[in-house]
């Protein structure tokens, strides 16, 4: 008995009139936008003081498809450990201690530290040391 190759359905790479790259673009910057304006309010809302379980029951209440923002960030146990410290730290122990609280594995811990310090919340020192930026009055 002879089988037939079954045919594979053909993929629409475009729709209409505008090309794949254009709607995919406006949609990835969307995206990011979106992302970082949830990233802010939790931020905010953290520091007015709002307890975590508080400010996730409020994401909750009003978006329930965005509960993956209202995780314990690890960039959050990046800051509240060298807060607790109150000095730089070199970036390996800091990864080790992290890891050991149980943060998160030493590849995303190293990949919040690397985030934080392009987006300005941490600074790099001497010596290969991550800290907290001094404030400037």
């Amino acid at each position: 008995m002879v089988r037939e190759r079954q045919k594979v359905p053909a993929v629409s790479l475009g729709s209409g009139d505008s090309p794949l790259a254009s709607d995919v673009g406006a949609l990835m910057l969307d995206l990011c936008n979106a992302l970082q304006q949830a990233e802010r309010c939790r931020l905010a809302l953290k520091d007015m003081g709002y307890p975590q379980v508080r400010w996730q029951e409020i994401v909750r209440d009003v978006a329930p498809e965005l509960r993956f923002i209202v995780r314990p960030q690890i960039l959050d146990a990046v800051i509240t450990h060298l807060q607790s410290v109150g000095e730089p730290v070199e970036r390996q122990e800091l990864t080790r201690d992290l890891n050991a609280q149980g943060a998160g594995i030493p590849q995303r811990i190293k990949q919040s530290i690397t985030h934080g310090l392009r987006s300005g919340y941490l600074m790099l020192y001497p010596g290969n040391k991550i800290g907290l930026p001094t404030r400037k009055n």
